[in-house]
This record gives structure tokens, sequence and C-alpha cells, in this order.
């Protein structure tokens, strides 16, 4: 979460749209910026100190065998010119291209006729519109939520894959990279991280890593 909060805020100085892939070493539940976090505990049955709170929206999601990434769009991109939604159901579309390319079909939740408001519980158990779905509409395979600020829009998703272990992600973001790279007019180049990361960040660690943000959503440590 620091990262992507560190990438964001320096997402124009950048010179263009950021991609960031993770890695998980154990399996890891998030839960978003605005449940309550008593809540939370209680549906997973997990301390808070082995939660993670996003800074961005939507239910809890867990972590593990899933393929996660943020998606930075800076204020002076193309893509912070799109509607949210429509941002949203793109950036789905252009997944979902790359999981048939490896023989998986999938189609969009469609949208309700009328807003059903409120906070997604559980985030899988719970799809929305444009949401990414198995081929019968049935079993949600990819979602995300996503903060807009002065510096841009942050997009943290997931693509729920554990019932594909035989998918090569990297293939998968390759080919995902691609398509939004042609929707947004962006060239697609790699950018090694700052020499000074870990002390560029830290304040940033010491907010998300805080009891005070994952129980309060305080953004002091």
């Amino acid at each position: 979460m620091a990262t992507d909060m560190w990438l964001l805020n320096r997402a124009e100085e950048w010179g263009g749209p950021i991609f960031r892939r993770y890695g998980w070493i154990v399996p890891q539940i998030t839960f978003g910026y605005g449940q309550k976090a008593a809540w939370v505990i209680k549906e997973t049955g997990q301390q808070i100190t082995n939660l993670t709170r996003r800074p961005t929206g939507g239910g809890i999601v867990r972590h593990g065998l899933d393929l996660t990434y943020c998606l930075i769009v800076p204020r002076s991109s193309k893509g912070s010119l799109v509607p949210p939604m429509d941002f949203y159901a793109q950036i789905h579309r252009r997944w979902g291209d790359a999981l048939v390319q490896q023989g998986v079909k999938n189609t969009l939740m469609p949208c309700p006729e009328k807003s059903q408001g409120g906070i997604p519980g559980d985030c899988f158990n719970e799809p929305v519109g444009r949401d990414l779905m198995d081929e019968h509409g049935r079993h949600k395979l990819g979602g995300a939520a996503m903060k807009k600020t002065r510096q841009g829009v942050l997009v943290q998703g997931t693509l729920e894959l554990g019932a594909w272990p035989e998918l090569v992600h990297e293939d998968l973001e390759n080919h995902f990279l691609a398509g939004i790279a042609q929707d947004l007019g962006e060239e697609i180049t790699s950018k090694e991280w700052s020499v000074n990361l870990d002390s560029e960040r830290e304040k940033m660690v010491q907010i998300y890593s805080s009891l005070n943000w994952n129980q309060d959503r305080k953004s002091s440590p």
C-alpha cells in the first residue's frame, strides 16, 4: 500500500501511466478503505495485525494465488479523461482478452438498471457491474478499486486464478499491457526503482503499516 501511494504521488514526474504487479510470499487479506475494521475481523476470523487496509475502496480480497496489480494514471494521461466506470470496464476487457489467449473464456458483469449503493462486503462473493466474470457470468474472476487524487488515479486490482494453476502470469501481464498501452496511446518501457526507495517511501510505510490506519483510517502512524 505504501509503495502504491508513493508511486501515485510521483505519477506526473514518472512521465506516464505506471503498472506494478505484486508477488505474495504468504497469503494475505486486504480490505477496502470504507470498511469497518471490526466487521472485517469478524468476517475473516483474523486479528487486525494480520489484515491490510487498502487506500482504495471495495471489499475483502484474499490474496495468494491471484494476479494482483496496481495501475496508476497521471492527470496528464488520456486515461484520466475517461469516465471512471468506462475505464474500469476497459481495464477488465483487456484482462479478459489476455485470459482468452490462454483459453479462459470470460465476460463482464452487466451493470444493474439501478445503482445498488453501499460497500461490497466480500469482494469475490459480491460482484458488481463491469467486474470480470467467467463465461457463464456466475463466478467473479477479476475486480478492482480506484482512488482519484490531484496527482492522478490509482487502480488496485486482482484476478482470481487459483482454478487455473497452469496460466502463465507473465504472459497475461504482457498481453494486458500491450492492450491498455494501445488504449492510452502509450509505449511500454521498464523503469528501475529509485535507489533511495526505502528512505523516500518511509513515511508512507509508517502510515500504511500502522494500527491507526488499519483500524481507523488515520493517516498518522
